[in-house]
């Protein structure tokens, strides 16, 4: 058991590493002068003597070692340093944005437990049924389809044409409906198939039989059914919430939704080192949280796996 802790440990140290210093590495020596990226940003003219003064501000004219260093101390206490873009504290700008992110992957993830299980069960219950072949056809087509073209045909129904839900950026509560849907439908689909599985092949195992012999009721079978189909389903459901948060990128961009994604896309375009290399870390530590998290789920949900570790 401990040395399994340690070799966790040191699992997170190594990937806490290389998530700080190869992003820190290339951002700094595979991209433009960032003195010069910060003045053109602020819409001055970058001359030798300008850009010369904003390295030194900026702390850029120490050696690289030094300025890793230094930005992994200040890292650790909470502080990202300053945008290029905006002069804004990024630390700030990252506390403003990650509650938005969080409330639309909390929606989607309501809009996808809702969605795959009722079309899950109904798949299941028409199994070999022309309502099950449309299902099936159904999550086909939503796997295939790009989400940022789902996004700009919902924005051009419900937006454009019907003025249900605003365009974009937020502005209440029906702000978060269609990228929430947007996201919930690209995920779905394989969550859907999955439950649709685990169904059909419960209710052929012998406990199903046992209790149809025993005379249980069907809506207790079903609560049986369901409770053992699900198991899986939750790990798998679970592994989504990292990915959402990481993979909203694009939909926060159409729909200007003012999260980390959205962050993330303004900092590319304006070349925001300090942003950038804020949003790697944070992505990454939330992954390296979520996966333990996840982990220690699925051996509570499911102890064999728990029993093959300790083996």
């Amino acid at each position: 058991m401990i040395l399994s802790s340690l070799k966790n440990i040191g699992k997170v140290v190594l990937i806490l590493f290389l998530t700080t210093f190869i992003p820190f590495f290339l951002l700094t020596f595979l991209s433009n002068d960032p003195a010069e990226v910060a003045l053109r940003v602020q819409e001055i003219t970058p001359t030798e003597q300008n850009v010369r003064q904003k390295r030194h501000e900026l702390g850029l004219d120490a050696p690289f070692f030094t300025r890793y260093i230094h930005w992994v101390e200040e890292a650790l206490k909470g502080e990202f340093g300053t945008s290029y873009a905006t002069g804004k504290s990024v630390s700030k700008m990252i506390v403003q944005a990650f509650p938005y992110t969080l409330f639309l992957t909390a929606i989607t993830l309501l809009f996808i437990f809702i969605t795959c299980l009722v079309l899950g069960i109904l798949a299941a219950s028409f199994y070999d049924h022309w309502i099950e072949r449309f299902f099936r056809i159904l999550t086909f087509v939503l796997n295939a389809i790009p989400s940022f073209w789902l996004a700009i045909l919902l924005i051009s129904f419900f937006s454009v044409e019907l003025n249900w839900f605003p365009t974009g950026g937020y502005t209440g509560l029906l702000s978060v409906v269609l990228p929430a849907l947007t996201l919930s439908l690209v995920y779905s689909s394989s969550y859907i198939r999955l439950i649709r599985k685990d169904l059909i092949q419960n209710r052929q195992l012998p406990y199903v039989a046992y209790y149809q012999v025993r005379g249980f009721s069907q809506k207790k079978i079903t609560k049986h059914l369901l409770k053992n189909s699900i198991r899986s389903s939750i790990v798998s459901f679970s592994v989504s919430i990292p990915k959402l948060i990481a993979g909203s990128v694009i939909i926060e961009s159409v729909f200007a939704w003012p999260g980390m994604g959205f962050l993330c896309i303004t900092a590319i375009h304006n070349r925001d080192l300090p942003v950038l290399q804020a949003y790697i870390v944070i992505m990454s530590l939330f992954f390296i949280v979520s996966s333990l998290l996840i982990d220690s789920l699925a051996k509570r949900i499911d102890p064999r796996l728990k029993e093959r570790e300790n083996q």
